[in-house]
């Protein structure tokens, strides 16, 4: 009996000492970024009219890994604006703008005059008595509307039905019409037409694609960017495929119809999407996740896509690609089109526990990417600078590309905390441009999830 005991003692012993090599691998192979020194003066300004944040008062940031949602009873779905980003404390009282946190940063879009803001949402509100689910998917109800909201008079003006599960959203440059990508496999977009920047009717369109096996895992579009020329869109399908879709316009520049090239595969999992400005090539967020749901806590460093696709000429595919660090869910490109800002929200949704052990879990990261709007080559600059905070999902700069902001979701082990916006300094260096972690923050409830800002 004693010898029994003695072998499953070494044997659990072994267990112990293989479980902890392995997770010491793993942190190895995994570095977790360090939370940079925050620097507590700017010699810069944000410079920009109105900041404009969705929050989504619904769950926690680390609901999407244990389904404990943390209800805060008075909490909201809301818009905010904020009118002076250099102020503490400048956000105004939310508008109950219905949103959600649940798919790419891309709910929210301006008009180009600035004076309409356009927020999807595509699930509805949760009971605060609802305390967890077994997946956020399955127990968060879906919604299918867009609401318009009057940034000067500061009040909701109009809401739209749109078509089911309403992803992204995105405007054309003279603000006639709305691009919708719908997440069904039946309608993949929606355009919704526009007057005085209120809708007035929309056309859906099921684009003719050819059989694909992931159509049956991820159906539909997960979100789409109109082509600067406004008669395509880049279009990104079941996470997984990047498509070409030209056209028709009718004689007020409104698309009636659309047709799909055949989707170029490729071995990521597409979050969001950007033209360079030429509209040469498609830039796209890999965070290099899967289909099940231990790709997000296994899952390698993401990366920034840059896709041959103008519809001018017959080039197709990646051109170049540049890897930042884990799970970069979001990008924005400055306004003169050469720096994207790229938000890693490594694996900060993470809930504490036993998953507190994962690497990558204790901060966010920002990283900073060239980009050559000639040939679409795009370059990491430096390493990825850390920051405190869970699930950054949206990243915006200010008009001369000096500053730039992040909207963070909650603080670590408090799931019920207050979400921010992180500011960073674009400082220039001999080796390029660099970013520079600010003390300052500008406070926001939980649950901030996509920005926007009107210059």
């Amino acid at each position: 009996m004693k010898m029994i005991f003695k072998t499953v003692g070494l044997l659990l012993a072994g267990v112990v000492f293989l479980a902890i090599g392995a997770l010491g691998y793993w942190h190895l192979t995994n570095p977790s970024p360090s939370v940079s020194a925050a620097q507590s003066g700017s010699t810069t300004t944000f410079d920009a009219d109105t900041v404009v944040v969705l929050v989504d008062g619904d769950m926690s940031g680390t609901a999407y890994a244990d389904g404990v949602l943390h209800p805060v009873p008075d909490a909201a779905d809301q818009l905010v604006l904020i009118p002076d980003l250099n102020a503490p404390n400048s956000a105004s009282p939310g508008l109950p703008v219905s949103n959600t946190v649940m798919g790419w940063p891309g709910s929210l879009v301006l008009s180009p005059d600035g004076r309409f803001a356009y927020a999807l949402s595509s699930r509805g509100a949760v009971d605060r008595s609802i305390e967890t689910v077994d997946n956020v998917w399955d127990g968060i109800p879906p919604a299918r509307s867009l609401k318009i909201i009057d940034l000067d008079a500061g009040a909701i003006v109009a809401e739209y039905e749109t078509c089911e599960a309403p992803l992204s959203a995105d405007i054309s440059s003279e603000g006639t019409w709305l691009l919708v990508a719908c997440g069904n496999n039946e309608t993949q977009l929606q355009v919704i037409e526009l007057q005085d920047g209120l809708p007035t009717g929309s056309r859906d369109f099921a684009l003719d694609l050819p059989a694909h096996e992931l159509m049956n895992e991820e159906p539909g579009a997960r979100y789409a960017m109109i082509h600067p020329s406004g008669s395509a869109a880049g279009v990104l399908l079941h996470n997984r495929a990047v498509t070409l879709v030209r056209f028709k316009l009718d004689e007020s520049g409104v698309p009636t119809s659309a047709d799909a090239e055949t989707p170029a595969d490729t071995d990521g999992w597409l979050s969001v999407a950007r033209w360079t400005p030429s509209g040469d090539h498609l830039l796209v967020a890999d965070v290099a996740w899967g289909p099940r749901p231990t790709d997000g806590l296994f899952n390698g460093p993401g990366r920034v896509l840059s896709f041959a696709l103008s519809p001018d000429d017959e080039a197709r595919g990646i051109v170049s690609e540049a890897n930042v660090s884990l799970s970069p869910e979001a990008f924005e490109l400055n306004r003169a089109g050469d720096l994207l800002a790229v938000v890693n929200m490594e694996r900060s949704y993470l809930p504490g526990g036993p998953l507190a052990l994962a690497p990558g879990r204790g901060a966010s990261s920002l990283s900073l990417v060239a980009v050559d709007d000639a040939t679409g080559a795009v370059t990491a600059l430096g390493d990825p600078v850390g920051f405190p905070g869970v699930l950054p999902e949206d990243a915006a700069f200010d008009a001369d590309g000096d500053r730039l902001t992040v909207v963070v979701y909650q603080d670590h082990d408090a799931p019920k905390s207050d979400g921010w916006l992180a500011h960073f300094e674009v400082q220039s260096t001999a080796e390029g441009p660099r970013a520079v972690l600010l003390e300052t923050r500008t406070p926001l409830p939980r649950g901030g999830h996509d920005l926007a800002v009107r210059y």
